[in-house]
């Protein structure tokens, strides 16, 4: 085999390698497209919790800190995700009441559609409250975002 041959078998060949891979990335995109969900996060504002800022996290990191009539939008993977809400310091009504402070809140979804929303609301209790992370319908988010 002379040299001309040769190379005109590693030129087929790169062609080859070549073409495979523009072919095979954009059928990646499309799936990594098609695996996407879109988490919309919204927190009305509470006159008994204005002394309070939420940080919203999302498989323990932290996406978000959220205050009155703040809203946040994320991109994450379909499946399995923890979140969770906390509060650092914050002033409130003495803990009689149940607005002084809140703790840590925790909760398991699945994200098995395109868009998940959700909203951010206290729900008191006798020794603190917690910041309840509830799934809503795109009318009541799109209802709270046209109040802020």
């Amino acid at each position: 085999m002379n040299h001309f041959e040769k190379a005109k078998r590693l030129l087929l060949g790169l062609v080859i390698i070549f073409s495979s891979l523009t072919i095979a990335a954009p059928i990646f995109a499309e799936e990594q497209a098609d695996n996407t969900a879109t988490m919309s996060f919204i927190r009305p504002a509470d006159l008994m919790t204005i002394g309070q800022k939420v940080k919203l996290l999302v498989d323990k990191k932290e996406i978000a800190k959220l205050g009155h009539d703040n809203v946040v939008v994320f991109d994450t993977v379909k499946g399995k995700h923890k979140l969770q809400t906390k509060v650092g310091f914050s002033v409130g009504i003495p803990n009689v009441t149940g607005f002084n402070g809140a703790k840590k809140f925790k909760s398991k979804v699945n994200l098995d559609k395109d868009q998940h929303f959700y909203k951010i609301v206290f729900k008191a209790a006798l020794m603190g409250g917690k910041h309840h992370i509830i799934e809503i319908e795109e009318a009541e988010y799109n209802g709270l975002f046209a109040k802020i």
